[in-house]
C-alpha cells in the first residue's frame, strides 16, 4: 500500500523548488480489473494516453540534447524543458517539466503499478506542482479534480479494450473506408487511381485495399514513419507484398522512402535521409550523449512516408517520452552523486545490457533459471563484464562519482520491426526500382552475412568463334535473362554482371544451392535450346556494401573467395565452401537427395594454406 507520505519520503522536494512556493501534492488511486502486465504497454504509450485523457498536442524541438516543449491549454501558452523520463519495467514511470511559461514553475509525475491478486492491479498517480503564483494555484485547484476524472476514464477505456481484445487496426469496420477528416489531404484520389497500376505490378487488390483503408483512417502519428514489418503484422498481410506495394508506390508518387540513422542506445531517429549516398560516416545522439558509427548492421532503418502530394503528415506529439518506442529499455534511472539505488527487477530469462548514459561500454546480464546468483551488484569494485543471475534479480548500484549518473538496463535483442538495408538489398524489386541509389564512395556499409553465388560461361572464347558475334550475343543475353529469372525465383538478387559472369546474393545457402541446381539443369548438354554451359561457385560470410560502379555492390573476403572458387569448378559443376557444406539445411538437403559430392583441394592464392571445397556435378 502506497500513501502520499511514502512518495514524498522516497522523492523529497529539493529546497530550491520549495523556496519558490509551497508544493501542491496529489496522489490518486485507481483499481483496474486487468493485470499490470496487460496494462503496462498502454501506460508507457504516453503520447496515446495523453491524447486519450484530452491533453492538447505538444510541439517539441531538440536543443543541446534537451527537449523544449510548447503548447496552449485553456488559452494559456505553456513552455517548458522536458526532464528525461525514468521508468522501471512493470513498476513505475515518471517525468518532470521545468516551465518557462505556464501555471507552474515545475511539475513532476509518477505512475506506479502494483498487483492485486492474479487478475487485478492498482495504479497510483502522483502529481507534484510548484505553482507560479496565487492566481495559478487557484486555477490548478479547480483543474485537478477534472484531471483525476480524465485519468479514471482513460484507465477504464484501456481496461475495456484489453478485455474485449483490441482490434488490429484500432478502427471499427465502418470507419475503415472513410478518410480521416482532420487529416491534411491534398490529392486523396491518387490512392484509388493507382490501384490498377499496382495490381498490374502483381500486388493483390486485397492487400492494396487493406493498406489504403488503413492509411485513410490513420492519424498523422501512425503515418509519420511507416514500418513495413509492423504494418504487415497488424494487418495480417505478407510482408513481402506490403514492401512491394510501397516500393512501387514510391515510383507512382504515393509514398517516399527514407534512410533513417538510428541511435544504437535509445533507437531514436537522429538523421533522416532521402538518398543513401548522403549518409555520413558517423552521427551523434545528444540525448544519449554518444557519437556512433553509422555503417554498422543495425545503424540504419528503411521507412516509408506519405508523399506530400497525397497527404501532408505532421508528427503530433502528446508526450516527449514515448517510452513505448523504446520498449527494449526496461530501466532508466537517475542516481544522485554518492547515492545508491536498489530494486527487484521484474525481468525474465534472457540477455540484457547494463550501462551508464553517455558510455558505450556495458555489462552483459544473462538471466536463466539454472543460475544460482540472485543479485546484480554494480559497485565501485565490481569488475566482472558478464553477470549471470536468476530471473527477477535484485539490482544494487552505487554511484561513487561526484555527478548524477543515469543507469540503463536494456534487452540485448535488436528491434524486430526495423527494415534494414541488408534486408532491402535482398529484393530485386528494390534494385530495379531504385537503381539510382548508391552508397557514398568513402563508406563501407556492414550488411552482415550474405550467401554469394558466381556463375560464369565455360569456354566463352571458343563459343564466340563458333557462334559469331551476333549469335553469341543473342545466346549470352538469353543466358542472362534465364539466370536472372532463376535467381529471383529463389529469393536471390543479381548484384552485378561482369563480362559473361553473374554475381548474385541470397538470404540463405539452401536457396543459393537450389538456384544453382536449377541453372545447371537448364544449361545442361542435353538441353538443345541453348549451347551455353556454365560453372557455379557458392560461399557465405560477412560482406560489405560499397559503391564500386555507382551502384550498390558487395565487397570483401566472402566475395573474393567465391570468385576464386571458379578456378576449381568445371562445366556443369557447382562448387561450394566448407562453410556452406556445414550448414544444417544444406546437410539435410544433400542427405535427402542422396547427392554425391567430390571433395577437392583449393589452394588459396592470397594465403599460405589450402582449403577443402565440395564439387557437385548436376
Amino acid at each position: 500500500m502506497i500513501d502520499l507520505q511514502t512518495i514524498l519520503q522516497k522523492y523529497p522536494w529539493e529546497d530550491s523548488w520549495k523556496s519558490m512556493a509551497k508544493p501542491m501534492d496529489s496522489l490518486w488511486e485507481f483499481d483496474v480489473s486487468v493485470t499490470r502486465e496487460e496494462i503496462w504497454p498502454y501506460i508507457i504509450d504516453t503520447s496515446s494516453f495523453n491524447k486519450r485523457i484530452g491533453l492538447p498536442k505538444f510541439q517539441y524541438v531538440e536543443s543541446n540534447g534537451k527537449l523544449v516543449g510548447k503548447t496552449k491549454q485553456a488559452g494559456f501558452l505553456l513552455e517548458w524543458e522536458e526532464v528525461p523520463w525514468e521508468w522501471e519495467y512493470l513498476k513505475e514511470l515518471g517525468n518532470a517539466r521545468i516551465y518557462k511559461k505556464g501555471f507552474a514553475h515545475y511539475i513532476r509525475t509518477k505512475i506506479i503499478t502494483e498487483p492485486l491478486g492474479e487478475s487485478r492491479s492498482k495504479i497510483y498517480v502522483y502529481l507534484g506542482i510548484i505553482p507560479r503564483n496565487f492566481f495559478t494555484k487557484k486555477i490548478l485547484n479547480l483543474a485537478l479534480p477534472k484531471l483525476k476524472e480524465s485519468f479514471q476514464n482513460g484507465f477504464l477505456q484501456i481496461e475495456e479494450e484489453i478485455k474485449r481484445g483490441k482490434p488490429k487496426l484500432n478502427l471499427s469496420p465502418a470507419k475503415q473506408k472513410l478518410f480521416l477528416p482532420e487529416a491534411q489531404w491534398v490529392h486523396p484520389e491518387k490512392l484509388e487511381k493507382q490501384i490498377p497500376n499496382l495490381v498490374q505490378k502483381g500486388i493483390s487488390k486485397e492487400t492494396i485495399t487493406k493498406v489504403f483503408d488503413w492509411i485513410k483512417a490513420s492519424p498523422d502519428n501512425d503515418l509519420d514513419r511507416i514500418r513495413i514489418k509492423q504494418i504487415s503484422r497488424n494487418l495480417d498481410i505478407d510482408p513481402d507484398e506490403v514492401l512491394f506495394l510501397f516500393l512501387h508506390g514510391c515510383r507512382l508518387g504515393i509514398f517516399t522512402l527514407s534512410w533513417d540513422i538510428v541511435c544504437p542506445h535509445c533507437r531514436g531517429v537522429r538523421t533522416s535521409l532521402i538518398k543513401l549516398g548522403d549518409m555520413p560516416a558517423s552521427d551523434q545522439c545528444e540525448v544519449c550523449e554518444i557519437d556512433f558509427d553509422t555503417t554498422g548492421v543495425n545503424s540504419i532503418e528503411v521507412t516509408f512516408h506519405m508523399h506530400p502530394s497525397v497527404r501532408i503528415v505532421e508528427k503530433q506529439l502528446y508526450c516527449a517520452a514515448e517510452p513505448a518506442t523504446k520498449q527494449h529499455i526496461l530501466l532508466t534511472k537517475r542516481v544522485g552523486a554518492k547515492k545508491s539505488f536498489s530494486s527487484n527487477l521484474l525481468i525474465g530469462s534472457g540477455v540484457y545490457r547494463l550501462r551508464k548514459k553517455g558510455e558505450k561500454k556495458y555489462r552483459l546480464v544473462e538471466s536463466k533459471q539454472n543460475h544460482n546468483q540472485t543479485d546484480i551488484l554494480w559497485l565501485p569494485e565490481t569488475n566482472e563484464e558478464e553477470i549471470k543471475v536468476r530471473p527477477k534479480p535484485n539490482l544494487v548500484f552505487e554511484n561513487e562519482s561526484e555527478d548524477e549518473v543515469t543507469i540503463i538496463l536494456e534487452e540485448r535483442s535488436e528491434d524486430q520491426d526495423s527494415l534494414r538495408p541488408t534486408e532491402i538489398f535482398n529484393y530485386q524489386e528494390f534494385r530495379d526500382l531504385f537503381s539510382e541509389e548508391a552508397i557514398a564512395t568513402n563508406l563501407q556499409l556492414d550488411i552482415g552475412i550474405k550467401t554469394i553465388l558466381f556463375t560464369d560461361i565455360v569456354g566463352s572464347t571458343k563459343f564466340y568463334e563458333t557462334e559469331g558475334d551476333h549469335g553469341a550475343f543473342l545466346q549470352v543475353r538469353e543466358h542472362f535473362i534465364k539466370t536472372n529469372q532463376i535467381i529471383q525465383n529463389f529469393r536471390g538478387v543479381v548484384v552485378k554482371t561482369i563480362g559473361d559472369a553473374v554475381m548474385a546474393s541470397f538470404p540463405s545457402p539452401l536457396q543459393a544451392l537450389k538456384a544453382a541446381k536449377e541453372m545447371q539443369e537448364w544449361f545442361h548438354p542435353e538441353n538443345k535450346h541453348t549451347p551455353v554451359r556454365i560453372r557455379i561457385s557458392i560461399h557465405t560470410g560477412n560482406c560489405l556494401a560499397v559503391n564500386l560502379n555507382s551502384n550498390i555492390d558487395y565487397f570483401g573476403n566472402t566475395v573474393n573467395y567465391t570468385a576464386k572458387l571458379q578456378s576449381v569448378t568445371g562445366s556443369g559443376e557447382i562448387s561450394f565452401s566448407e562453410t556452406i557444406f556445414r550448414d544444417k539445411d544444406i546437410r539435410d538437403y544433400l542427405r535427402q537427395g542422396e547427392i554425391k559430392l567430390r571433395k577437392v583441394e583449393f589452394p588459396l592464392p592470397w594465403a599460405d594454406r589450402t582449403d577443402f571445397v565440395y564439387i557437385w556435378r548436376v
